[in-house]
């Protein structure tokens, strides 16, 4: 699972239920660049294996700052925490008394969430389609990284008339990882503490790069 979660990292954090009016998927995908600058919400991430069978469901809260800056953590059913301060990603498994960094042109490949910062245009990285989903009352849409060593398959999208709703992310082995937002606030200030690290004192810093 937390293997998954270093590939998923919440392909969440750039992306939000932000109250913006759009008739396609695609212009809420463009209103978010144009509109939000910070999000703060909860999340209930559930991974599925290839058949559709429920494996793991995890809880946590996370914070984004644009361009580059996040703050994504689990709580349940245990704790880990992933920062990105702008220049490096730090990843703390308080179980295993680690913490592994990465700067972010090194982690480009592994989290899809820092193609979303806003720092380039999505079409560099990705082929976006819309997809047709009957009977779910949402627009989806589908994003295919032109990377071919990339550590995922696609993202698929789900916004309503109030935004994103749904992210799934489905990896090399066919399991699926679904985000849903919740508690969502946008462009509200927040403190620059939560995207900065200190390892704690004793644990393993591990230089992923």
């Amino acid at each position: 699972m937390k293997t998954t979660n270093r590939l998923f990292i919440t392909f969440f954090l750039v992306l939000t239920v932000a109250a913006v009016q759009a008739k396609t998927a695609r212009e809420h995908l463009d209103a978010f660049y144009n509109r939000i600058q910070t999000m703060q919400a909860g999340f209930i991430q559930t991974r599925f294996d290839e058949n559709g069978k429920p494996l793991q469901t995890s809880e946590g809260v996370f914070a984004l700052q644009r361009p580059g800056k996040f703050r994504f953590e689990y709580t349940k059913p245990y704790k880990q925490l992933y920062v990105a301060d702008g220049g490096k990603i730090w990843n703390y498994d308080p179980d295993l008394e680690q913490v592994i960094v990465k700067s972010i042109d090194s982690a480009l490949g592994d989290t899809p969430a820092l193609l979303l910062s806003g720092k380039q245009p999505l079409e560099n990285d990705f082929i976006i389609q819309p997809l047709k989903h009957e009977g779910t009352g949402l627009q989806w849409l589908e994003l295919l990284p032109k990377e071919r060593e990339s550590s995922f398959k696609s993202v698929r999208l789900a916004f309503s008339d109030k935004g994103l709703r749904l992210m799934e992310v489905v990896d090399m082995l066919g399991q699926t990882t679904r985000l849903q937002f919740r508690n969502v606030k946008v462009n509200t200030p927040l403190s620059g503490e939560l995207f900065s690290f200190t390892a704690p004192k004793g644990v393993d810093v591990i230089d992923g790069q």
